[in-house]
């Protein structure tokens, strides 16, 4: 028997992707502040007391997770490409951005002037 690691992609099937966790909370959204390119899940843990939400609000891909309800954890997989992004929690129409929930992300670098960001 082969191990299923070892066995070939089938054509057309996508790539793993890398596991990301966050906190949401209030009000505040812990995750690391750099990742790599690629299809990324962010497994979004609520550790508060109210719903909140991993929203993309600048960024080279947007996305939005859905609101999460208190002590649930829910996945939301996306593929992102290098660049600096934005993201927060927009539950109440901005009220949680307004308390401070939303921290940024980097994949990649860009040399000083330029406006092209790259991977390693």
């Amino acid at each position: 028997m082969v191990p299923a690691a070892a066995l070939p992609a089938a054509a057309g099937a996508a790539a793993p992707a890398r596991t990301v966790s966050v906190t949401l909370r209030e009000y505040a959204i812990v995750m690391p502040a750099t990742l790599r390119p690629g299809r990324t899940t962010f497994v979004l843990h609520n550790k508060g007391r109210f719903p909140h939400n991993l929203t993309a609000l600048f960024g080279p891909v947007r996305f939005r997770s859905g609101d999460v309800a208190p002590g649930r954890t829910v996945r939301l997989t996306v593929s992102l490409v290098p660049g600096a992004y934005l993201v927060g929690c927009t539950v109440l129409h901005g009220g949680h951005l307004a308390q401070g929930m939303f921290t940024l992300f980097t994949i990649g670098s860009r040399r000083h002037g330029s406006g092209v960001w790259h991977y390693p």
